[in-house]
């Protein structure tokens, strides 16, 4: 049955049990604050029995510590992961569209609804008294004012396009650091449990790195066994955005490739396509996370090459749109669309200035070098960011044309300006509406698109929080249970020191103080 001290290997099995559980529990709290770590526990089961010399039952060996596991629940991650790319994609929507809200909100001191609205005030003015200088000067200044504020918001949107451009070259390189660590974890992983064991501190340092990669990109685990018959799963495959990531020990890459081609007249040259390296596209239909926020906004031009969402090509159309629309209609008083009269309205290339002389370009481009240009111009060209008044008109402020005759006693009627000042609100210009409902709608959609986001955003956080405290329940260190188990294990070690020497007083009694 047993040496005739089997008493004593009992009891110390109990007492390795109870220190084994003390040294565990020591673990836990010390790492009570560190990020990613699962709460540990020993795996105790009963040792395995003797049978009775009588043939009759069995007799217990005491207990054995088979191994250390983990609280986690794989199926929490499961939900998390898609709720944290949700979350980084709204996050980076919301953040970036608040950028450009900045310049293009009507709160802005410089928002273009301002910059529209005191053109047509001065316009307003100069109607009442033609002939006066000063409120030509002022007509000019605001004219000059609405130009520089479009070129500074273009420029502006350019610039952060070119950040998220880099933003983004600088995510993909993360990303694949990830994968590359998530490849070297898998083989550590893999070795160190071929005897059974299970890799908790490596498991968890895997776990966080996939918890980082999801707000990058849309990830999928699939962990499965190799045959062996093990209980856990020993290959660890990882989908990014449904494509093969990491296979066990290897992983592929995506690379950034900076277009031959603009995907928008207007992008700064150098952007980047992203793609895997052996080749194969990245599925911005299906992509989720930063990334794709990133892209969007990067991109995004609302049905164009870019994709559905109105990123930062979205409007700059829309300012291209203006600029144009408003320089056709106030140089020749006729429709961009369909180069159809505008009712009342007169162009400032068929009025009279002070001198008599027909009128130019009041509206116009910057050329290429870098003045404006003042007879014929393709309206095709002009654009938010080479969009001016012309340099002469600027100059001599007696050269805009606002009369509608150059008879000497009337150089000086108002008849242009009446018909420059129907176009804010006239509704056959835009469909929008005039050029103040114009601008006033694109920062209005700026506004929604913003506050959208910021829905989405806000109501993702809830649902990754919520999700995140399931996991944090079953995975966190908690001090009060660990405590718990302290003084169970404690007094476990104790009852096990106790039953040693009980049965060491029996032996010693039974040999030494029963000798004849």
């Amino acid at each position: 049955m047993g040496s005739s001290f089997f008493e004593f290997n009992i009891a110390t099995t109990g007492l390795f049990a109870a220190r084994a559980g003390l040294e565990l529990t020591s673990h836990n709290v010390s790492n009570v604050a560190t990020k990613g770590y699962s709460r540990q526990y020993i795996k105790q089961k009963a040792a395995i029995p003797l049978n009775r010399y009588s043939g009759v039952g069995q007799v217990g060996t005491g207990t054995v510590v088979y191994g250390i596991g983990q609280h986690r629940d794989i199926y929490l991650d499961q939900k998390y992961w898609p709720q944290v790319s949700t979350l980084g994609e709204y996050g980076q929507k919301h953040s970036q569209l608040s950028l450009m809200e900045v310049s293009l909100s009507e709160l802005s001191k410089t928002s273009l609804t301002n910059n529209v609205n005191d053109f047509f005030k001065s316009l307003s003015g100069l109607s009442f008294t033609s002939d006066s200088l000063e409120y030509r000067n002022s007509v000019i200044n605001t004219a000059d004012t609405l130009v520089t504020n479009i070129r500074n918001h273009a420029t502006k949107l350019r610039q952060q396009q070119i950040d998220l451009n880099d933003d983004a070259y600088a995510m993909v390189e993360r990303i694949n650091s990830i994968g590359t660590q998530i490849a070297d974890l898998n083989e550590q992983i893999y070795q160190f449990e071929i005897d059974g064991n299970t890799a908790n501190e490596l498991r968890d340092r895997r776990a966080l790195l996939i918890d980082e990669l999801s707000k990058y990109a849309n990830v999928e685990v699939k962990e499965y066994s190799d045959g062996s018959g093990r209980e856990l799963g020993n290959k660890y495959v990882v989908l990014l955005n449904g494509h093969e990531f990491v296979d066990h020990n290897s992983n592929q890459k995506l690379e950034c490739v900076r277009r031959e081609n603009l995907l928008h007249p207007n992008d700064p040259p150098g952007l980047y396509d992203i793609q895997w390296k052996n080749g194969d596209k990245l599925n911005l239909d299906t992509l989720t996370g930063e990334l794709k926020g990133i892209l969007d906004v990067r991109d995004g031009d609302s049905g164009g090459p870019g994709g559905k969402y109105k990123g930062i090509p979205y409007y700059i159309d829309k300012l291209n749109e203006f600029v144009r629309t408003m320089a056709y209609a106030m140089n020749t008083g006729k429709r961009l669309s369909d180069d159809t009269p505008l009712d009342g309205v007169i162009g400032h290339q068929d009025g009279f200035d002070m001198n008599g002389d027909p009128g130019g370009l009041l509206f116009t481009m910057i050329g290429p070098d870098g003045k404006t240009v003042e007879n014929r111009v393709n309206y095709n060209m002009i654009d938010a960011f080479n969009f001016a008044i012309s340099d002469s008109i600027k100059a001599d402020p007696k050269k805009l044309a606002i009369s509608d005759t150059n008879d000497a006693t009337q150089v000086s009627n108002n008849k242009v300006v009446l018909g420059f000042l129907k176009l804010k609100d006239d509704t056959s210009l835009f469909k929008e509406g005039g050029a103040y409902q114009f601008v006033s709608s694109i920062s209005a959609t700026l506004g929604i698109d913003t506050k959208q986001a910021e829905n989405y955003r806000s109501f993702y956080k809830d649902v990754t929080e919520s999700v995140d405290n399931q996991r944090k329940q079953v995975s966190s260190v908690s001090i009060n249970e660990e405590i718990a188990n302290m003084v169970m294990y404690q007094h476990l070690y104790q009852v096990s020191s106790k039953l040693i020497n009980t049965i060491n007083e029996i032996y010693n009694t039974t040999i030494n103080g029963l000798g004849v």
